[in-house]
This record gives C-alpha cells, sequence and structure tokens, in this order.
C-alpha cells in the first residue's frame, strides 16, 4: 500500500474516532444545557414578577408583539393561587452591540414589576451597565398607560435615566418595556392571547 494511501487511512481514522467522541459529548451535555437555560429562564421570570408561584406560556396572538426595535418571543401568566397576578415577556431588541434580551414583568394593575436583562453584546464598561438594578431599578412601578422614556437629565414620573455613555443601550431595554406594555395594553387586557 503506498505511503500516501497510509497516511490519509490513518488520518480518517483519527477523524472519525474525534467526530464520535464529540457526538457523544453533544448527546451527554444537551438535556443538561437545555434544563440550565430553563432555569435561567423560571428564574428571571420569578425576578420580575416575583408574587406569581407558576408560570404558564400564553400564545403570542399578534403583530403588536413586534416593531422595527424590539420583538416579543415569549409571554407567561404568572399565577398565584389559581388568580392570575400579571404577566411576564422575554423580548429581543436591537442594542449598541447586538441583540439584547430582556424579561419584563407587569402586573394586573398596569405597572411594571421587574425588568431584567439576559444575553446581550452591550460594550464592557458602558453598555453593559444595562444589568446593573440602579438602572433596571427605575422600571418598578412605573405605569404603563403611557409609554415610558429615556431622558439624560432627572427623569419625571414617565421617564427612566439613561446609562452616561450608553444611550443606545438604554432605549434598546426601554423598547422593549414599551413593547411588553403595549401588547399587554392592546391584546391581554382585553382577553387575546389566553
Amino acid at each position: 500500500m503506498p505511503d500516501i494511501l497510509k497516511v490519509g487511512l490513518k488520518l480518517f481514522i483519527i477523524t472519525a474516532i474525534a467526530a464520535l467522541i464529540l457526538g457523544v459529548t453533544h448527546l451527554a451535555t444537551q438535556g443538561p444545557i437545555e434544563q440550565q437555560r430553563i432555569n435561567a429562564a423560571n428564574l428571571a421570570k420569578q425576578t420580575v414578577l416575583p408574587q406569581a408561584e407558576d408560570f404558564n406560556e400564553v400564545d403570542i396572538v399578534s403583530e403588536t408583539a413586534q416593531n422595527d426595535k424590539a420583538r416579543i418571543l415569549e409571554i407567561s401568566a404568572g399565577m398565584k393561587d389559581n388568580e392570575l397576578i400579571g404577566y411576564t415577556f422575554k423580548v429581543i431588541t436591537n442594542g449598541y452591540g447586538g441583540d439584547v434580551e430582556i424579561t419584563v414583568g407587569i402586573n394586573m394593575d398596569g405597572k411594571v414589576e421587574g425588568v431584567q436583562i439576559g444575553e446581550h453584546s452591550e460594550t464592557p464598561g458602558l453598555g453593559a451597565k444595562i444589568i446593573e438594578k440602579t438602572f433596571t431599578e427605575q422600571y418598578h412601578g412605573k405605569e404603563i398607560e403611557n409609554p415610558i422614556s429615556v431622558t439624560k437629565s432627572e427623569p419625571g414620573d414617565q421617564e427612566i435615566q439613561a446609562i452616561s455613555g450608553a444611550t443606545v443601550s438604554s432605549h434598546a431595554v426601554n423598547d422593549g418595556v414599551n413593547l411588553a406594555a403595549q401588547y399587554f395594553l392592546e391584546i391581554l387586557l382585553s382577553g387575546g392571547g389566553q
């Protein structure tokens, strides 16, 4: 057998063994990785709507679920003792560095309960400050009847203060919160999606 065939056969065997090992590893870790993703999503829901004990996924039924700045990926009804206490929204918006994943909780009184930032690609030290509680807690208790806006100065009742040097990131989060609020007011309050 020529040397070139021997070398080719050896490389083929090594590649086949490596591919088999990678495939087995993928199968072994696929379940735990998916469970971690589910646990993280449940923790985000519990963080933004802490009164809820259970969450039931709700169908998304309207074009109101997206606009040119954001889109709703998932909606869950937050329940406590079989009573609806609010909704959580998983929203993707366009930040400065790419997509920003946001979880928003809105109670049945029409107020934002909480906002949590998930995966994002915002600039470390600037836009990445959107994950800090000093920023996200500004939304707590805000009425959703009118859109919330972003300001660089001292915020008023329906405003949150932008992160200095990260206005695009601040607006991205706000776009997600306002989209969730719009969907809540226009669809969920009238009984849609349930």
